[in-house]
């Protein structure tokens, strides 16, 4: 038999490092629903396998016995993803192609060894460029690494600049994004599944340090509320340290440390508005940038005269609010939306598409424990009204006003009345009682929960089918299908041309903002799965010989 190698790729695709402090990574866990007497099927975390890297540089793996988010001096642990090289061959004698590990074993019937491969790794920040529209205010690391080195390779950053051109990030001062490790590859034997002959590289986040120019030193934070802006004024919030000194290195004379949005020069880059020095004074950037980057990760090999390529994807973001939690919308579900068809529901898969709504219900529970929901309907009203100008809000259904989530937000709102029954129209921006200051708070945990186990949320959405379409927000319809003009009236996936479809209202994801600070919604799968399941159980409820095969 005769290998063919004909495709090299990473698996992961792409992933997410998230930055801390901590020197150890967090370990692998995984989301399950806890069964146990007391549990109340919640979604726990449990250890799953982790890899820890000798010092050598391969790997061993183990189940910890317990996860931790920090170590003991109270600094965050980093996520720091490992991407495995994989490859498609094609046996030559019988024509068969197979995806497998790129292992010792396979590199020998390849007739290759570590040495062969490079790893080409190029992470980048790029938000003060793309503000200021100049590659000055940017800042890239690059390392290329052989195949055989495993060592732990520092990325540090510099600013690109040419003659005349002054680097926001200057080359004697580099910002650390990280480090990038190719694993030893050792003939160990599989454990846990783990085979540690494979070739394996890492990549390890920074710790989460902000920098600046000497001048960013103390400053007061912003008073206005977040997304919105207020000529200057004289009265400002907390002072607060801007930049640690030691970071204090930026060279203080690029376009960054000019930056004023909406002056005429610049324009408020979306879908985010907010940056150090924004609704402060003048509006003008402190010149402040921070240590996530978007990488992109290439592995290379020369095989009978040809060049193999894989190509990966990694983010560092910030460290993750709720990491035992779960999103209600995920890049998993975003990924989902783009490159799968809209679903369609019918008996035959009923029951697939329920264990879906049923998981989407339990991520909706699990953001609700987050969220300070009077605090958010505060925000939320109030940016409604000075999204109004002054105007009266539309006299629609559901409220956009201080009406909005109480008795007279009827047939949308029909639980909470008698949860807070105290909280009345007068009150427009959260009901004040002696028995709690956050009411709409409390009340998730009774609204949210029991719909999250499984067989309540099949009996709500068999019973309540009708009132979970209204109370769920659509989301916005697909520009191929608008109108030229937009409509009179509110079509059933919104238009972001209608005033009333960026407004917030009590409808779920109650008064969350999306990256426009419009009312946030499901995704458009999520929504068209949701009705296909609503209209499914409820064929099934008129249907005697299927309704004994629904799952109860």
């Amino acid at each position: 038999m005769t290998l063919v190698l004909e495709e090299l790729f990473f698996l992961p695709p792409n992933a997410v490092a998230r930055v801390g402090g901590a020197s150890d990574p967090v370990e692998s866990y995984e989301w399950v629903v806890d069964t146990d007497a007391h549990g109340g099927d919640r979604v726990v975390v449990r250890p799953a396998v982790t890899l820890r890297v000798r010092p050598d540089g391969s790997i061993e793996s183990y189940v910890p016995t317990s996860i931790t988010f920090k170590d003991g001096a109270g600094e965050i642990r980093p996520v720091a993803p490992f991407f495995e090289l994989w490859a498609t061959v094609r046996d030559d004698a019988s024509d068969e192609r197979r995806e497998e590990p790129m292992n010792l074993a396979l590199m020998g019937e390849l007739g290759l060894t570590t040495a062969h491969f490079a790893f080409d790794v190029t992470t980048a920040n790029r938000k003060a460029e793309r503000r200021t529209g100049s590659a000055t205010c940017a800042f890239i690391a690059r390392a290329y690494v052989a195949g055989d080195d495993c060592t732990a390779h520092q990325l540090l950053a510099i600013s690109p600049h040419t003659h005349g051109q002054v680097p926001l990030v200057p080359p004697d001062h580099p910002i650390p994004l990280g480090t990038f490790q190719v694993l030893k590859p050792r003939p160990d034997p599989v454990l846990l599944g783990v085979d540690p002959s494979v070739l394996r590289v890492r990549f390890t986040p920074p710790r989460g340090e902000v920098y600046g120019p000497p001048e960013a030193n103390m400053a007061p934070a912003s008073p206005v509320v977040p997304g919105l802006a207020e000529a200057p004024i004289t009265e400002y919030g907390r002072i607060h340290e801007i930049v640690p000194p030691q970071n204090r290195f930026l060279d203080p004379d690029t376009p960054w440390s000019r930056y004023i949005m909406l002056n005429g020069v610049w324009e408020d880059s979306q879908p985010q508005d907010g940056y150090d020095g924004a609704n402060v004074g003048d509006s003008r950037s402190w010149s402040v940038v921070d240590d996530t980057s978007d990488g992109e990760l290439v592995a290379c090999v020369s095989w009978r005269h040809r060049r193999f390529e894989a190509r990966a994807r990694f983010f560092t973001g910030p460290p993750d609010y709720s990491p035992d939690l779960r999103p209600v919308y995920s890049i998993a579900d975003d990924l989902a939306e783009r490159e799968l068809p809209l679903p369609t529901v019918d008996k035959r898969d009923l029951a697939d598409a329920l264990e879906e709504v049923v998981n989407l219900f339990q991520r909706a529970f699990e953001t609700s424990t987050t969220l300070n929901l009077d605090a958010a309907r505060t925000r939320a009203i109030q940016e409604n009204l000075d999204r109004l100008g002054g105007a009266k809000p539309p006299v629609t259904k559901p409220k956009f006003g201080p009406e909005s989530f109480t008795a007279a937000d009827t047939p949308y709102v029909d639980v909470s009345p008698e949860l807070v029954p105290w909280n009345r129209p007068a009150n427009t921006f959260g009901p004040i009682a002696a028995e709690t200051q956050l009411p709409y708070t409390d009340i998730m945990a009774a609204l949210h929960g029991p719909l999250a186990q499984r067989a309540l949320l099949i009996d709500f959405l068999r019973r309540r089918g009708a009132h979970v379409r209204d109370v769920v927000r659509p989301p916005f319809g697909n520009t191929r299908d608008w109108s030229a003009a937009p409509p009179p009236v509110q079509p059933a996936l919104r238009d972001p041309r209608l005033a009333e479809s960026k407004l917030h209202d009590m409808r779920m994801p109650p008064y969350m903002r999306d990256a426009n600070f419009f009312a946030l919604s499901i995704g458009r799968r999520q929504y068209e799965l949701l009705l296909g399941v609503i209209d499914a159980l409820a064929g099934a409820h008129d249907d005697a010989t299927t309704t004994t095969e629904l799952p109860s």
